[in-house]
């Protein structure tokens, strides 16, 4: 019985008082609580009730911060039929965020924190059975949020940082089921699969039962496998299983020939299976049943060729199935939305879709963001897109040394593998993420690498992925000192945004020589329907606070176009939007294609992101209301598969100079190409034709970057104008193949170098003065610069933009 839905109530008090006020007896009788919904979060049961306006519109969630400050209680009543005596009924929370006790017709059953790890009680003493018996009164009492996030690092993500402010998610963010079974039941089902020589598969269907005792003889595990998106074979066994009241495990063990194997798409297809699992006692008589969908697929990691032990010292390319992938990734800045209440399921489709047009195939989820619900894995299970999973969210935090904060965490990770491990999707496990960025407690920093090391061991009897300790690899040489990563291990390479493009980004790349990125992140504007939806109209243009409060970083904005454009491209809220989108995708495609050309030595790159949790002028290239933005066009053709791509050392270029460029193709497939031809065409900002060469390229092969040919052109034109090399990949029959363009400038590289360098230091001292996340700087009349000038208007718009 799934108790989600809109039959919940819930009321906010003092902390400690509502069980003075008797709420843990309320059950159903609630009748002056407002209405909820569970899976769900306060926040946006406080909003339907209009208890708050919306906390994404404009500044609204710093005047909401006094829901911090109460528990609140979640009540429902349920019925049980008579069919149900005799049967153990457990009550399952999947997932509370993030402390909570429950009661069940006035009897507390108990106390969980942590957000991931769900858990249950027997109530099979205390349900009500049958139609004409009351019913059963169910109540959740939610502690206050907790407001330090290295107080529970681990288990709950990090909500603080640079693309949210003030308030502290919290709520029953997965279902709560009733579930009936005999005496003993499945408490854990995990088909283990290895792929033999011959193509056939060994699928070990792993059983842990729980539950007393049934009768003398042992009970039976039946187990039937079948194609789940596929038409095939069914496969079946049984085998003999002892009970007791303790856990037993058991193994059913499945022979599948000609086995269908699970590939990310670009691969092949995602085929995927079903185990279906029954207990029976000694009689014949149902104990319980499951059903599991898995896919039958193995990872293999090698190490990147070029690279020393010192430099890398983890392998980082990726075997799926035998065959190497390189990972065009972005990051998962999930859930759809940060109040799990406003997250449904059409929202995790789109993105997962989104995901999949955009040609990635790894979705990364990492520190700041929580394990997804399952119908996240699934998608990326349909949709063949593999998954990049810090285990738990450990971010930009060293982790407290004490022995009952290890043990909670290790407890959560062990729930969040065994949940996961299913998932052909989930291919490469992480511990921390930034995690000795931190320059607080650095007395911890011994006792947080030997954590991130053993967390390895605590999770590897539940899975064979590989496993890396922490990201970034290769910064701070503190980590080196532990054995942990190399030189050149990984980075994450923000430094357009952080740094304000002091160096701009073709002199950026010529630094990373690192076998992955797992994260290299822009910022850019939202698409302007979308800021009208979550800004106020007084302060949509020129930017007014709640861009600021929103984490719109304006001087990165300015800094950045000026360095795409040679223009701040200030002049309408229209041109400023696209202006921020275009920099965002001109800067990922120079990166991604600088890495993707690198490639056997580079084996990865993820860009930050694919979308963020909330109304933001962030990180995403789609927006929060799932609206794509223009930088999603450049990111989409700089991870194609089989990628046309211009190695251009610089985007300026003056009248007369030799254009030193050099055309690449770069293969992702498992398969080759033979007898195409690239056709190079520069136009000038009208069209009109400037240069032509069609150059015959005999064979691509699998798994493959080369350079095929230089573009020996003299630049034309004025200082000032705008040409555009487009190349096209076609097979010997004229089909497209691979489609790429690039806009570069008739400018002095060298005078925008000087000058990008000039703005950069100039906007980082401005930032120094006033710390990163305080947005005031940008307005005179919250920045104190103009309190000598009265005012009764705190609107006024941003430094560097027209004034209205």
């Amino acid at each position: 019985m799934d108790l989600s839905g809109p039959l919940w109530t819930f009321e906010g008090i003092s902390p400690g008082r509502g069980m003075t006020e008797s709420f843990h007896l309320a059950g159903g009788n609630t009748a002056s609580w407002e209405s909820a919904f569970v899976p769900g979060d306060v926040y946006t049961d406080l909003w339907r009730a209009g208890k708050i306006d919306d906390p994404h519109f404009g500044r609204n969630a710093a005047k909401a911060t006094w829901v911090m400050e109460q528990e609140w209680w979640y009540a429902r009543s349920f019925k049980l039929p008579d069919s149900e005596r005799g049967k153990k009924i457990r009550l399952i929370f999947e997932g509370v965020d993030y402390a909570c006790d429950v009661w069940l017709n006035g009897v507390h059953l108990g106390h969980h924190e942590g957000m991931f790890s769900p858990f249950e009680f027997d109530v099979s003493k205390l349900v009500n059975r049958g139609e004409g018996r009351e019913s059963n009164g169910l109540a959740i009492r939610l502690a206050p949020p907790p407001r330090n996030y290295r107080a529970v690092v681990g288990r709950k993500f990090h909500w603080e940082g640079d693309y949210w402010r003030d308030l502290t998610p919290l709520g029953m963010w997965k279902p709560v089921r009733v579930v009936s079974t005999g005496a003993s039941h499945l408490a854990d089902v995990h088909p283990a699969t290895k792929i033999g020589a011959d193509g056939s598969a060994t699928v070990d269907v792993q059983l842990t039962l729980a539950g007393a005792t049934v009768g003398e003889k042992p009970l039976r595990a039946t187990v039937t496998l079948h194609g789940a998106n596929f038409d095939g074979p069914t496969y079946s066994a049984e085998v003999p299983v002892s009970a007791s009241t303790d856990a037993t495990t058991a193994h059913v063990v499945i022979q599948v020939p000609e086995a269908r194997l699970w590939w990310p798409w670009d691969l092949g297809k995602p085929n995927l299976y079903v185990a279906e699992v029954t207990l029976f006692d000694d009689h014949g008589g149902l104990l319980d049943r499951t059903v599991k969908r898995f896919g039958i697929r193995e990872i293999r990691m090698e190490h990147n060729p070029g690279f020393t032990q010192e430099e890398v010292h983890y392998p980082w390319t990726m075997f799926i199935n035998g065959t190497p992938t390189f990972l065009r990734s972005a990051a998962w800045g999930g859930p759809p939305d940060i109040f799990y209440g406003r997250s449904g399921p059409e929202q995790y489709r789109r993105l997962v879709a989104l995901a999949r047009e955009g040609n990635i195939n790894n979705l990364r989820i990492f520190g700041w963001h929580p394990t997804e619900i399952d119908l996240f894995y699934d998608l990326c299970d349909e949709q063949g897109i593999t998954v990049w999973q810090d285990l738990l969210p450990m971010a930009s935090d060293l982790i407290p040394p004490d022995d009952a904060t290890h043990q909670a965490i290790n407890a959560e990770a062990v729930a969040v593998i065994k949940n996961l491990r299913r998932h052909p999707s989930l291919v490469l496990i992480e511990g921390g993420e930034e995690t000795f960025f931190s320059r607080h407690f650095p007395q911890d920093r011994e006792s947080t690498a030997k954590f991130l090391l053993d967390l390895e061991k605590v999770v590897r009897p539940y899975t064979d992925l590989p496993y890396v300790p922490t990201s970034p690899l290769s910064h701070p040489p503190f980590l080196r000192e532990h054995g942990i990563g190399g030189t050149k291990e990984t980075a994450h390479t923000h430094q357009q945004f952080y740094q304000f493009g002091e160096k701009i980004i073709e002199d950026e790349v010529r630094g990373w020589d690192y076998a992955a990125i797992p994260e290299f992140g822009v910022t850019s504007a939202p698409n302007v329907g979308s800021i009208k939806r979550f800004i106020p109209a007084d302060e949509i243009w020129p930017p007014g606070p709640s861009w600021g409060y929103h984490w719109a970083d304006l001087d990165v904005f300015r800094a950045l176009n000026y360095q795409v454009f040679g223009d701040e491209r200030t002049g309408s809220l229209e041109d400023f939007v696209a202006a921020t989108q275009v920099a965002q995708g001109t800067i990922f495609q120079y990166g991604i294609e600088y890495m993707r050309r690198r490639k056997p030595k580079s084996t990865a790159i993820s860009i930050c992101h694919l979308m963020t949790f909330a109304p933001d002028f962030k990180w995403g290239i789609v927006d929060a209301y799932q609206v794509k933005k223009r930088s999603f066009d450049y990111v989409q053709r700089a991870f194609q598969p089989l990628l046309v791509s211009l190695q251009h050392e610089k985007r300026r270029w003056l009248p007369g100079e030799k254009f030193t460029g050099q055309v690449w193709v770069v293969n992702d497939y498992a398969r080759g190409f033979e007898n195409c031809a690239i056709e190079i065409a520069i136009t000038d900002a009208s069209g009109t034709p400037l240069w032509r060469n069609v150059q015959p390229v005999a064979a691509i092969p699998s798994s493959s970057s080369a350079s095929v040919t230089g573009v020996p052109w003299t630049v034309s034109g004025r200082l000032g104008d705008v040409f555009r090399v487009t190349l096209t990949l076609r097979d010997h029959d004229g089909r497209e193949l691979s489609h790429n363009f690039y806009d570069l400038l008739c400018a002095d590289q060298e005078q925008a170098r000087l000058e990008c360098a000039r703005r950069a230091r100039e906007f980082q001292a401005v930032r120094n003065q006033f710390g990163y996340h305080n947005y005031y700087r940008y307005y005179p009349a919250l920045s104190g610069e103009t309190r000598n000038e009265r005012t009764d208007d705190a609107s006024v718009p941003a430094k560097g933009f027209p004034k209205p």
